[in-house]
């Protein structure tokens, strides 16, 4: 059994059809010893005439005939149920929602146990305000407990209203119903796929993928839930048939050129990221994860490369401009590392990561009083690591100026504790050096 969310279905207007059979309001024919009407009221015989033609209409679909017939009928009768309900079916057709609300609910309010119009006052419901449509729906509920498709509504409003256990009972209900229903299986692994319930949500695809092999928001949803489950394999399996289905789903080609990568199936990711490009797809992430993959094997040129092809679609990106930065400071491209470092700063001056970069590109260009400036300022943001105390005693050692050299050394071993076998042995050294050199000077 299907279960659209369209408002209009053919159940609705065949019991809407054999209700227009039935006496209205439970009236009986007027007595003839009662006064005639007033000229100004048509006669029983003719409303009921009217409302047998708005009947027609909307038999035949023709919805807007049977909504002005049926306010022409209703200025006289308007404590009629069955009309309002027959008025808001017909505005409900011709897409006037707020009108088709208005008569829902005063058809349910002069028959609460119009199954049928606590239904439909939902479903205009459902779609701009799920928690309202909540209070009706659970009537319809109640009122047709053998139906499944009422529960199934009642899970989608409770669904959208993120009242997630209560729309896992509601669709748990319905397919006890229906448990031939594709859609119920579906909806129970997307909600518990959103509650974290993986194994529950794994289960609930599969059952909808048994019922509708080719369905593919099942296939995404399972392979969501196995990727959930560290299943990656079996996820990518997942994915790529869903990709097979719809070939044009960007974000989830870009999923799957992750899930790849993370596989370390690198030619494979960057195959799908080619596809990504030949679909016309400007995507920052497809430069990123293909920098990253770069990376991964080592060819740090084309990484900086295709970080530039990023930084083109989002030039105002600081981190992209410091992860580029940092790339060609690893290739020893020191202006153009200056340049995206600097950058990155402007963006984000109270970034640490670009500035520490910033140190070092200067430090290894040996330009000693830009990388002293970049450290005064990086020592305002954090307290300096013993590494950068380090660069700071060389430069001022590469400068001559040895006081302030030795007092760094010295500051670089006490915080380092000899940790850094290396540097530690060269600023004992140096200190040793200096002191020398600094008394012959006295």
């Amino acid at each position: 059994m299907k279960f659209p969310t369209a408002l209009l279905t053919a159940a609705i207007l065949t019991g809407l059809i054999a209700a227009a059979s039935q006496p209205v309001c439970g009236q009986s024919a007027p007595s003839q010893s009662k006064a005639p009407p007033r000229k100004s009221t048509p006669a029983p015989d003719l409303l009921q005439q009217v409302l047998a033609k708005a009947e027609e209409a909307i038999e035949k679909e023709d919805f807007a005939t049977a909504a002005r017939l049926l306010d022409e009928y209703l200025a006289q009768k308007p404590d009629d149920a069955r009309a309002h309900f027959q008025l808001g079916y017909a505005c409900t057709a011709l897409q006037q929602n707020e009108k088709a609300k208005t008569h829902y609910q005063r058809a349910v309010e002069l028959d609460p146990k119009l199954a049928a119009g606590h239904l439909n006052l939902g479903l205009v419901l459902l779609e701009q305000s799920p928690r309202e449509a909540v209070a009706p729906l659970r009537r319809a509920v109640e009122l047709l407990p053998d139906q499944a498709r009422p529960r199934y509504l009642l899970g989608q409003a409770l669904e959208r209203s993120e009242q997630l256990e209560e729309a896992v009972k509601a669709y748990t209900d319905a397919g006890k119903i229906e448990p031939g229903s594709f859609d119920i299986a579906l909806a129970l692994g997307r909600v518990s796929l959103a509650q974290k319930d993986y194994g529950e949500a794994e289960a609930s695809y599969r059952k909808a993928l048994k019922l509708q092999p080719a369905a593919a928001l099942a296939r995404l949803g399972l392979a969501e839930s196995l990727l959930a489950q560290n299943k990656a394999e079996l996820a990518l399996t997942e994915y790529s048939a869903y990709l097979a289905a719809k070939p044009d789903d960007a974000d989830v080609r870009l999923q799957v050129a992750s899930l790849c990568a993370d596989l370390g199936r690198f030619e494979a990711a960057l195959a799908e990221l080619q596809r990504l490009e030949d679909m016309q797809q400007r995507l920052p992430q497809v430069h990123r994860m293909r920098a990253l993959i770069h990376q991964r094997q080592n060819r740090v040129a084309d990484a900086a490369k295709d970080l530039e092809g990023a930084v083109v679609l989002e030039p105002r990106d600081w981190e992209l401009r410091a992860q580029r930065g940092r790339l060609l400071l690893e290739l020893r491209d020191f202006p153009a590392a200056e340049a995206e470092l600097r950058t990155a700063l402007q963006l984000k001056p109270d970034a640490i990561d670009p500035l520490r970069d910033l140190v070092a590109t200067f430090y290894l260009a040996e330009n000693y009083p830009s990388a002293l400036q970049a450290l005064d300022q990086l020592a305002k943001r954090e307290s300096l690591s013993p590494g950068s105390w380090f660069i700071r005693a060389t430069c001022y050692d590469k400068m001559r100026m040895l006081a302030e050299a030795r007092a760094a050394y010295q500051k670089f071993i006490e915080l380092d504790q000899g940790k850094s076998e290396k540097q530690d042995f060269q600023a004992r050294q140096r200190i040793k050096t200096l002191t020398r050199m600094l008394e012959k000077k006295r």
